[in-house]
């Protein structure tokens, strides 16, 4: 979708969702892509957790220099990434030449419900953002 400006020019709109947040006691806002905050959001049923208090979480063992939307984009990718296991990589498609195929999205780039990779127990939100710093 682009949107028109006075001076006549269209750019496009930012496929961004920005969210107000509690961080640390501070309320302030998020923007991040549908397919994070759907992360986030699961991630959050899943450890029983709010998501102001996994921000807590992120924001308390964040390395300084990394920006607080960086550290919890890093930390969605690394609880799946710790999460998944072989058995649910095939059982999604994965390794199936997916990602060249003709399909729209292939990078997962739509909210898309999620699917249950395995009924191991992930890792704690602590465990993995813990170890950020290797990032």
């Amino acid at each position: 979708m682009d949107v028109t400006h006075a001076e006549g020019e269209r750019k496009p709109c930012s496929s961004l969702i920005s969210r107000n947040i509690t961080v640390m006691g501070h309320r302030t806002s998020m923007r991040l892509e549908p397919a994070m905050w759907d992360a986030l959001i699961e991630i959050c049923r899943r450890e029983k957790l709010t998501i102001h208090q996994l921000c807590d979480i992120v924001c308390e063992r964040k390395p300084p220099e990394t920006s607080f939307t960086a550290a919890m984009r890093v930390f969605a990718m690394s609880y799946f990434r710790a999460a998944s296991t072989e058995d649910g990589h095939s059982k999604v498609g994965h390794g199936s030449a997916f990602l060249f195929s003709a399909k729209k999205d292939f990078a997962g780039l739509s909210p898309r419900p999620v699917l249950a990779l395995s009924t191991q127990e992930p890792p704690s939100p602590a465990a993995l953002v813990h170890g950020m710093r290797r990032f």
